[in-house]
C-alpha cells in the first residue's frame, strides 16, 4: 500500500508513461513497488492542492526523496488493465490523459489515427501491435470510479504549435467540454501532445490556462515552489529500463539537461498571464 507521506519538505516529481503492454507489467510493478517504498506516492488531488498554494499539503516521501505522481498519456487500453491490477494492488491513484476525438474512433480508423497522430507518422498502422487500441468511454468512466483523475490530451493529439484560431480552440477547449459532458466533471488537467518545449507556445499555453487549472508538460524536472503557476513538469519513464537509470531519473539526475526548456516554459507562462 501507499506509504505515509510527511509534510516537511515541499515538492514532487511526476512520472510519465504511455502504452505499457502486458509483457512489461512485471517490470512496471517492480517500479511501482520501489517508488511506493522509497519515495512515496501522491494522488492527483494532493498534487493539485500543493500546486494551488497549500504548502502544508502532505506531499513528501521517505527521507529526503521527493514523492511521485503517476501520469499516463494517450489513453491506451493497457492503462486500464494496469490500473485495475497493479495500481489497485498498491493503492496508487493516477492521472490519465485521453483525447476524446480519438476515443470516438474504432477499428481501422482509430489505428490510422494512432499511427498518424500519436506516433506522429513515424510508424504505419500496419506496423502497430495488433492488440494496440485505446480505452473506450466505458473503461475511462470506470477508471474515474476507481478514484483516478481523467485529464485532457487534446481533441485528437495534435501538435499545438501547428494550430491556430478555431483549430486550436477545438483541440484545447472543445476537447475539455466533451470530457466534461461524457464524464460529468469539470476537467482540470491538460497535457499537451508530445510534451516537449517546442510543442507549446505562448498562444497555446494561454488558451490552456484559460480553460484548465493545470498544464502538465513532458519537460523533465522536479515540481517545486518556484514552478510557473499551474505548470507541471514530468519525467518520461520506461518501465523496463535498467533500475539504475530509473533511480537516476527519480533522483533528478537529468534535470540539469532540461534547465533551458524549463526557463523557456517560465517565460511563456509569464508572457501569457
Amino acid at each position: 500500500m501507499v506509504q505515509a507521506i510527511s509534510p516537511t519538505r515541499p515538492g514532487f516529481r511526476t512520472l510519465l508513461f504511455h502504452d505499457v503492454p502486458a509483457t512489461k507489467f512485471t517490470a512496471f510493478e517492480d517500479l511501482v513497488a520501489y517508488v511506493v517504498q522509497e519515495h512515496g506516492v501522491l494522488t492527483p488531488s494532493q498534487a493539485a492542492n500543493w500546486i494551488n498554494g497549500n504548502r502544508d499539503a502532505r506531499i513528501d516521501g521517505a527521507g529526503w526523496k521527493r514523492p511521485c505522481l503517476f501520469s499516463f498519456d494517450d489513453g491506451f487500453r493497457s492503462n486500464f488493465d494496469l490500473a485495475s491490477t497493479i495500481l489497485e494492488r498498491y493503492g496508487v491513484k493516477a492521472l490519465f490523459f485521453v483525447a476524446p476525438g480519438l476515443t470516438d474512433l474504432s477499428g481501422s480508423a482509430q489505428r490510422d489515427a494512432i499511427a498518424r497522430n500519436i506516433f506522429d507518422g513515424r510508424i504505419g498502422p500496419d506496423c502497430l501491435d495488433p492488440a494496440l487500441r485505446l480505452m473506450t468511454w466505458d473503461e475511462i468512466a470506470r477508471l474515474k470510479l476507481q478514484g483516478h483523475e481523467i485529464g485532457c490530451h487534446g481533441m485528437s493529439h495534435q501538435r499545438l504549435t501547428k494550430l491556430e484560431g478555431a483549430a486550436l480552440d477545438e483541440e484545447i477547449i472543445s476537447a475539455g467540454e466533451i470530457l466534461d459532458e461524457k464524464l460529468n466533471q469539470k476537467t482540470a488537467w491538460y497535457a499537451y501532445a508530445f510534451g516537449d518545449i517546442e510543442s507549446i507556445d505562448e498562444t497555446a499555453l494561454g488558451t490552456i490556462m484559460q480553460r484548465y487549472r493545470f498544464c502538465r508538460s513532458g519537460v523533465r524536472g522536479s515540481n517545486a515552489a518556484d514552478n510557473p503557476s499551474g505548470i507541471v513538469y514530468a519525467d518520461s519513464m520506461a518501465p523496463d529500463a535498467i533500475s539504475n537509470y530509473q533511480k537516476l531519473l527519480l533522483e533528478g539526475g537529468l534535470d540539469i539537461r532540461y534547465l533551458l526548456a524549463r526557463r523557456k516554459m517560465r517565460k511563456l507562462r509569464v508572457q501569457g498571464r
